[in-house]
C-alpha cells in the first residue's frame, strides 16, 4: 500500500472508500498513474522528476436503461517526489465532469476536462505529449495554450483544459469520431470563449487527427497528425500552425517512431520550430515488467535561441519507472 502525505489527499481517500462501497451497483472505479525517475541535464544538478504526469482519480458509470448511462470523472494531480498537490489553486486539476452517454448519440459532459485537441494529440508523439524530459510536446503545439489569459495566475493549470465547459463526443462511425467543446463562461480578462474541435480516425494500422482550437485570447491553432503501423514499428508525424496575439505565426512539426520487440520498445523523434529554429532530438527505451509497470531510459538534446547570448544547447538523460494503478 502506498501512503501520501498532505492534507489534500484526505478528501480523495474518503471518496475512494465510498467508491469501493458503491462499485458493485454503479461501476465506480479508482484509477491513477505514478511516474518518477532520476533526471540529469547539462547546467543543472541531478533531481528526481516525472517523465509523465501523475494522477489519482475516481470515475464511474450508471446504467439508465435504453442504451443510456450517467457518467462522472474526478481526477487530482500530484507530484510523487513530495506528495504535494501539483497545482494548489485547482484541486481536481485533471478533470471534474458529469454527463450522459448514449450508444447511438454519443456523450455529453459538463465541467472541466482536456480540450478536444489535447485529448487526442498524445497519440502522435512517442512520449505521449508529456512535456517532460525527452518529450517533443513543445514541437507539437508550440507556445499555444487552451486558456491564454490565466496561465500565469494558475501556473498553467488550464494550459490544456477548458473550465466551465461543455464537451460532446460523437459515437464511433466507421472508425471516425468528432469531439467538440466550448467554455460557457468568459473570464473577465478574456476576449473570446474557448472553443475547439477535432476529427479523429482510428483504424487497424492507420490513425489520423485534424483539430482546430481558439482560446480566450483569440489565439488559434490548426493541428494535423497521423500514424502508420508497420508490424512492430509505428511511424508518426504531426504539424501545427499557431496564430497568436504576441507573434504573427508559429509553425512546428514532429517526426517520430517506435519499434517494439516483445516487452521492449525503442522510441525516437525529432521536433522543430520553423520560426525560431529551436529543435530537439530524443531517443528512448522502455522495458515492460508487466502490463502496468515499465522501466524507461531517455537521452535528448535540444537547441534553443531563448538566451540573449545566442544558441543554448541542453543535453539530458532520464531513467525512471512508471506504474498504472
Amino acid at each position: 500500500m502506498v501512503f501520501f502525505r498532505g492534507g489534500w489527499f484526505l478528501p480523495l481517500l474518503l471518496a475512494a472508500g465510498a467508491a469501493g462501497q458503491a462499485s458493485a451497483q454503479s461501476g465506480v472505479v479508482l484509477y491513477g498513474n505514478l511516474d518518477l525517475g532520476f533526471v540529469k541535464e547539462s547546467g543543472s544538478s541531478a533531481r528526481l522528476d516525472r517523465g509523465y504526469n501523475n494522477w489519482l482519480g475516481i470515475k464511474g458509470e450508471e446504467d439508465l436503461g435504453g442504451g443510456r448511462s450517467a457518467i462522472f470523472n474526478l481526477q487530482a494531480r500530484f507530484n510523487p517526489d513530495t506528495g504535494q498537490q501539483e497545482r494548489p489553486l485547482t484541486f481536481w486539476q485533471g478533470e471534474s465532469t458529469v454527463g450522459l452517454v448514449s450508444q447511438d448519440k454519443g456523450s455529453i459532459r459538463l465541467g472541466r476536462a482536456l480540450s478536444p485537441l489535447w485529448h487526442n494529440v498524445w497519440e502522435y508523439e512517442p512520449w505521449q505529449n508529456s512535456g517532460f524530459n525527452a518529450s517533443l510536446a513543445a514541437y507539437q503545439t508550440g507556445g499555444y495554450s487552451s486558456d491564454g489569459v490565466n496561465d500565469g495566475a494558475l501556473g498553467f493549470a488550464d494550459f490544456s483544459r477548458i473550465s466551465h465547459g461543455i464537451f460532446y463526443n460523437t459515437p464511433v462511425m466507421s472508425g471516425v469520431t468528432v469531439h467538440a467543446a466550448t467554455g460557457l463562461e468568459k473570464a473577465p480578462n478574456a476576449t473570446e470563449r474557448v472553443m475547439g474541435t477535432s476529427i479523429n480516425y482510428a483504424g487497424d494500422a492507420l490513425g489520423a487527427m485534424l483539430s482546430y482550437e481558439r482560446n480566450a485570447r483569440k489565439d488559434e491553432i490548426f493541428f494535423v497528425g497521423a500514424y502508420r503501423q508497420f508490424g512492430p514499428a509505428r511511424i508518426m508525424a504531426s504539424i501545427a500552425q499557431n496564430r497568436r496575439a504576441d507573434i504573427e505565426r508559429e509553425r512546428t512539426f514532429v517526426l517520430a517512431g517506435t519499434y517494439r520487440i516483445g516487452a521492449n520498445t525503442v522510441r525516437a523523434g525529432y521536433g522543430r520550430n520553423r520560426e525560431t529554429g529551436n529543435h530537439k532530438v530524443s531517443l528512448g527505451y522502455v522495458h515492460a515488467l508487466s502490463p502496468r509497470t515499465s522501466l524507461y531510459a531517455d537521452l535528448y538534446r535540444e537547441r534553443t535561441t531563448a538566451n540573449p547570448d545566442g544558441r543554448n544547447d541542453r543535453n539530458g538523460m532520464a531513467v525512471g519507472i512508471s506504474h498504472a494503478l
